[in-house]
């Protein structure tokens, strides 16, 4: 894989996204470089990890690279329950933080409910577009907004450790997979609640994050 600051004009570049970041920060800041620059599958600034970014005619391999399996390491935490589904959101209900008498293969058994093709309503606070506006603008004017569940699938999903009542988990998806749902629904199966407190990508396809580059090659003065 090509460097950043050598990259050809037509081609992918792998970035190692660090938490703060929005994915289209990372593209406007490209921008200044190429001119046409994409991304393949957006990470919310919250979020690490791979991001994969198309330059000039590589953009045409988007919905190629949007259809492979990516691999997400994350954290959830149990009775707590936010807007958004993750930690940045405002919580709702009458969260409250749980301990669940649960060993972690109990809680595997429990999980396996989420793998496979599966129902998932996305979160309110997302980019889908409805009416050519994006779910998360409608939900900030107030809008009154009826979101449908599709299907989607989880090829995997494993509690990896337990520290009540934060979950470590390892996840396996395929395109349109919302992770911040999965622990959100993950959650209400347990009767607590559950939202999303961290969540790294790890691969996507054939690419993984230990051959991106660090976002400081992309911030130094050459690429600006």
């Amino acid at each position: 894989m090509k460097s950043l600051l050598n990259a050809e004009r037509d081609s992918l570049l792998l970035v190692d996204k660090p938490i703060g970041f929005s994915s289209f920060q990372i593209v406007r800041i490209l921008k200044k470089r190429y001119e046409k620059v994409g991304h393949a599958g957006t990470l919310d600034p919250f979020a690490s990890g791979l991001l994969i970014i198309l330059l000039n005619r590589a953009t045409k391999q988007f919905d190629n690279i949007q259809q492979r399996d990516k691999d997400y390491i994350g954290a959830m935490i149990l009775g707590i329950s936010t807007d958004t589904y993750d930690i940045t959101g405002a919580q709702t209900g009458n969260s409250k933080i749980a301990t669940i008498d649960m060993t972690l293969d109990e809680l595997n058994r429990a999980a396996q409910q989420f793998v496979g093709e599966i129902e998932q309503t996305p979160p309110r606070y997302s980019a889908l577009k409805r009416d050519g506006k994006k779910l998360y603008q409608l939900t900030r004017q107030n809008r009154s907004i009826d979101i449908a569940s599709r299907k989607v699938l989880v090829k995997s999903f494993e509690i990896v450790d337990i520290d009540f009542p934060i979950l470590t988990f390892r996840s396996t998806v395929g395109r349109g997979v919302y992770l911040r749902s999965l622990a959100h629904d993950f959650g209400n199966a347990l009767g607590c609640g559950g939202t999303l407190v961290s969540l790294r990508r790890t691969r996507i396809g054939t690419y993984h994050v230990a051959q991106a580059e660090k976002i400081g090659a992309i911030l130094t003065p050459e690429s600006c």
